[in-house]
């Protein structure tokens, strides 16, 4: 039985979701609702792009060559609320070398809790886990990566050193523009 992902963007190639060149891939649907939150057309639980996680991980596999890609991270949305999905491209990830980087409003703590296997199996397969609620009194412009300093940048594997959030000692974020639109990402303001 096929598994699908509804997905609100893609970024074939970024250096601003998370360490490296990565591919990042932003899910439809949040409930958290933050305030000011940086994707706010992401929260609703609408049909955005339905893609079948196998064709996804074809997506994937060709950024990866054209690319050099050396990740993937996974946004929101809440990545987690479609984690059945984002736990076999994980997998599928990790058997081919590619870290994960999963954003979520849910706390790690909570996570850990949980009984839910899809959530246990994305958790197992990823690298870095960035956790909380984007709170916008809170805003961090020292890490990389993340919107507000409640937000923890876990580390779930010896992939990457603790500290790399901090490498480039600000917030990073790109512009995109292309005949259509203008496109910005890595920065949550």
């Amino acid at each position: 039985m096929a598994t699908y992902l509804n997905l609100a963007a893609v970024r074939l190639c970024t250096e601003s979701e998370g360490p490296g060149k990565r591919f990042a891939l932003w899910v439809q649907g949040c409930k958290q609702r933050c305030p000011d939150c940086c994707n706010q057309k992401m929260q609703t639980f609408s049909q955005a792009h339905i893609v079948e996680v196998s064709d996804f991980i074809q997506i994937i596999e060709k950024a990866k060559r054209d690319f050099k890609i050396e990740g993937v991270s996974f946004i929101g949305g809440e990545p987690l609320l479609q984690a059945e999905g984002l736990s076999l491209v994980a997998e599928w990830c990790k058997k081919n070398n590619l870290s994960v980087l999963v954003f979520t409003g849910f706390l790690y703590e909570t996570l850990l809790k949980t009984q839910e296997p899809s959530v246990r199996k994305l958790l197992a397969n990823t690298d870095i886990l960035i956790d909380g609620l984007y709170d916008k009194t809170q805003p961090d412009s020292e890490r990389d990566w993340v919107g507000s300093k409640n937000q923890k940048v876990i580390f779930l594997s010896d992939r990457y050193k603790k500290g790399i959030e901090y490498e480039k000692k600000e917030h990073s974020m790109e512009i995109l523009i292309s005949e259509k639109e203008i496109l910005s990402n890595g920065w949550p303001f």
